[in-house]
């Protein structure tokens, strides 16, 4: 199954929750910032890439701590049931129950 097949967004927003987390690879994150012009024609918006899926998500700037702290959270209880929570995992995880139409 393809996770952003017909949702292109999609992408961009897991990509959000990856960043929030510390977990974006460099390349990636090099990437979406030379594609900022196109998403900032594409949404008619300015400002970064991370601000431009805020917007669009009407999530306030607070997003980005709270979802770095549930991170944290998620992987302390991880641990306790001797489980390790990949970065990928949360992310799909938090958007899947966040995100409306994820």
């Amino acid at each position: 199954m393809d996770r952003y097949k017909g949702k292109p967004f999609l992408k961009l927003v897991d990509s959000f929750v990856m960043d929030c987390i510390g977990e974006l690879d460099a390349s990636q994150a090099a990437l979406l910032d030379q594609m900022t012009p196109n998403f900032q024609a594409t949404f008619s918006s300015a400002g970064t890439w991370q601000e431009i899926v805020m917007s669009e998500l009407q999530f306030e700037p607070t997003v980005k701590d709270a979802i770095r702290q549930l991170w944290v959270k998620n992987q302390g209880i991880a641990i306790k049931n001797g489980v390790t929570l990949q970065p990928i995992e949360f992310t799909h995880m938090f958007v899947d129950n966040n995100v409306v139409g994820a």
